[in-house]
């Protein structure tokens, strides 16, 4: 029940952040139809993985590739680096696709992806976790090529018995038209 409470605490945390970025970017240029780029961004992440919490930096970088004024594919690699509470470091690679319907500036969509998860301890690897993960990402991208976006995810180990992550992205983004 605590683990759920902190959860529901970090998660409103990391919505109310990202109203507060969203809201710093929307100060940008007048509204326009998602274009065909090339993106990068980078922000933060927070992730509970079994009894561990974890935080750390997060960055990536993506090609949006525009189906019409409504629908976006977003093929993309991610990158993190967190410090965990059990005094272990996080690394977590991801390499998926996004499908992003499109509501002027605003989007939401479905993300899929394959996982790899490292925890560095010690001088060594101590532990390793991959598979296919789902997610959703939520955001705004402006016509200046600025934007926010929000990820979540849930990642089950198909390697590691009983390995289950969840986890929250904040993004800050820039996209080249």
């Amino acid at each position: 029940m605590q683990l759920q409470k902190t959860m529901a605490s970090k998660a409103h945390q990391y919505f109310c952040i990202s109203c507060m970025a969203i809201a710093v970017c929307s100060q940008a240029t007048a509204y326009a139809a998602p274009q065909n780029g090339f993106g990068v961004y980078g922000g933060v992440i927070g992730a509970n993985e079994n009894s561990a919490t974890s935080k750390g930096l997060s960055l990536g970088t993506d090609a949006q590739f525009v189906i019409n004024d409504d629908w976006s594919l977003n093929p993309y690699l991610m990158a993190s680096a967190e410090r965990s509470s059990t005094s272990t470091t996080v690394f977590d690679e991801l390499v998926g696709l996004q499908v992003r319907r499109w509501f002027g500036e605003w989007f939401i969509g479905g993300q899929a992806f394959v996982h790899d998860r490292l925890i560095h301890g010690n001088g060594n690897t101590q532990a390793s976790a991959y598979g296919a993960s789902p997610g959703l990402v939520a955001g705004v991208e402006y016509a200046s090529g600025w934007g926010a976006e929000v990820q979540a995810d849930s990642f089950e180990s198909t390697n590691t018995t009983g390995v289950r992550r969840n986890a929250v992205r904040l993004h800050l983004t820039y996209r080249w038209h």
